[in-house]
This record gives C-alpha cells, structure tokens and sequence, in this order.
C-alpha cells in the first residue's frame, strides 16, 4: 500500500534536498515561515536608567524586592488587549514572546534608574546578603500593548510601589503609577518599542518619586 506524503512534509523534504546539493534555500522561507518565533527584551539597560543624580553618601541602603505579579503574567507570553471589542479579555502574540517574564526584564531598568541617583547609599537586589535599611516592593498589575482601535495600540504599565521600613515593617509611603505611551505600529515590535519606552518612563517616575 502506498501512502501519500502531505503538502508541508514534501516542502520540507525539497527545501533538505536544496541544502545537500549547495543550492539556495531561500525559497524555503515561506515552508517553514510560521514556527518562526521572535523574541524580545526591552533593550539596554544602561540606556534605560533614568536621570542621574549625585548620590547623597550618607543616606540609608534600599533593597528591591523581586517585582510580584498576577499570574496571567508570570510567563513570557506577550499580552495585548482589544479594547474595541471586549476590554475584559487578554490575548497572546502566537509568534512573538518576551526572552524572560515581563517582572525579570523589569527589575534590572528600576533598580538600574534608582541607583543613579535617588539618594540612596547602596541599592541591593533581592537576593543581595547585605543589610538594607528600606525596602521597595513593586507589584506589576498590568504590562501589555491595548489596541483602542485596530490602527490605534499603546504600551501599558500599571506598577504599585510601596516603600517599607525594614525595621519595624511598616509602610512609610505608597504610590500607584500608570503609564500609556504609544505604540509606533499597531503589531508585537510596535508593541515592545512602546512598553520598552514605557519601562523607562517608570523607572524615572519611581526615581523622582523615592528622591
């Protein structure tokens, strides 16, 4: 009996077949075009830190926790809503993902804007052994690209921060930020330069806010 071979299965043999004999693959492009997978980070974290400031030796030790967040967030899926149809619900770019959880591709540009120039002596990370004074803890509600209108899309980020005395545990100030910043084309890249652009955006609110 003989069995059929599919439509993709025989491109992929053609496009092997093109490859021993030294030939050009660029015609497989398109055969195997949709298990392409894009991956994104948010850029330079150098780039990223905000205004800098003279560090005032002096002051106290600040401790950046590790950025909490929902659950719906804690992959590397990369989230965009469509506001014009239902604004409950969240979706997923199939051939484009974030290299790391949204909270770890953060962390590094906060503490990053922090350290240069909030008046603290010493940021530590979350796992840093040293004794930290005050601690910072972020919670990360929403970061995703909402779409408004099918042309129409801009980077999200809704972060709470709360600064804790980490000598009696308790809250010495709150602040909920939001920021919306454009996006520069109505797909995934439009979508990571702009939550990119809005990580930063962040970082300096937050840095202003701890001055």
């Amino acid at each position: 009996m003989t069995r059929r071979t599919s439509g993709p299965l025989l491109r992929l043999l053609a496009c092997a077949l093109l490859y021993t004999g030294s030939l050009s693959l660029a015609g497989c492009v398109h055969a195997t075009r949709s298990t392409i997978i894009h991956h994104y980070d948010l850029g330079s974290v150098v780039a990223a830190a905000g205004n800098h400031h003279e560090v005032d030796r002096t002051g106290k030790v600040l401790q950046v926790d590790s950025i909490a967040t929902p659950a719906w967030l804690a992959g590397t899926a990369m989230h965009y809503r469509l506001l014009y149809r239902d604004n409950r619900r969240v979706a997923a770019y199939a051939q484009s993902d974030w290299i790391s959880p949204p909270a770890t591709l953060l962390e590094p540009v906060l503490r990053s804007a922090i350290a240069a120039g909030s008046g603290w002596r010493a940021v530590l990370g979350p796992r840093d052994p040293a004794q930290a004074d005050t601690r910072l803890h972020i919670r990360l509600d929403d970061f995703s690209q909402v779409f408004s209108e099918p042309g129409d899309s801009a980077g999200v980020v809704d972060a709470t921060a709360t600064l804790i005395d980490n000598h009696d545990d308790h809250v010495i100030a709150q602040r909920h930020f939001h920021v919306e910043i454009a996006a520069p084309s109505p797909n995934a890249a439009g979508g990571v330069a702009a939550l990119a652009k809005a990580s930063r955006e962040l970082a300096t609110q937050l840095q202003d806010w701890l001055r």
